[in-house]
């Protein structure tokens, strides 16, 4: 629609509940997955003129109340849930530590995969508020977790996120967006990349030992 954005956060609804729950200095907010747009110009006619295109396309795809800001400290309250996610999920369960899961997918199925994530979550009885950023695709469940868990609630992460990566890879992104695979996405490399690919990363990493 022709708006400058120079950011896009997307939260769902259990992402803007444990904000709810977490701050006292801002007004609760509705518990619906929240769209976050920063919009840039070279004056504050265009900014404005920005914000009235972006609340149009918001409103023609089904989106509900549309606030906006210029000055610093509304702004700063406006992106207060976004800025406190991570720590305000934590609070959801205390003592618990965030496995922040790492997964991009086309623009075309963000809001499709975050959907299907956050049901999964859902059903499967655990605790795991879903932000991403939504200019490129990438986004992260936070999982909690603590030490003193059962094994079954730990079983029950797990294969979340194993499902999570699952889902992402099957709507062509990649197991990982932005933190990189590490230790515990090895696994999935090879049906992402084939195992031809992976056999020669393996032979220039030999190269290079």
């Amino acid at each position: 629609c022709g708006v400058p954005v120079s950011r896009s956060e997307l939260l769902d609804a259990s992402a803007i509940a444990a904000f709810n729950k977490y701050s006292t200095e801002v007004a609760d907010l509705q518990e619906a997955p929240t769209l976050f747009l920063e919009v840039e110009g070279v004056s504050e006619a265009a900014v404005e003129a920005a914000a009235a295109v972006a609340r149009e396309c918001c409103a023609d795809s089904g989106g509900g109340e549309f606030q906006w800001a210029t000055s610093e400290s509304e702004r700063r309250r406006l992106w207060a849930a976004r800025h406190a996610t991570y720590y305000a999920s934590l609070a959801l369960r205390p003592g618990s530590r965030g496995v922040v899961t790492d997964a991009v997918v086309p623009l075309s199925r963000l809001a499709e995969v975050m959907g299907e994530t956050a049901a999964d979550v859902a059903v499967a009885g655990v605790v795991g508020p879903i932000f991403g950023h939504a200019g490129d695709g990438n986004f992260h469940c936070i999982l909690l977790l603590r030490d003193e868990d059962p094994p079954d609630y730990v079983e029950r992460l797990s294969q979340l996120n194993d499902r999570l990566i699952r889902r992402t890879l099957a709507a062509g992104g990649s197991c990982t967006g932005e933190h990189g695979v590490g230790v515990g996405k090895k696994q999935y490399l090879a049906r992402e990349f084939g195992e031809g690919a992976v056999e020669m990363m393996r032979t220039v990493k030999r190269s290079l030992d």
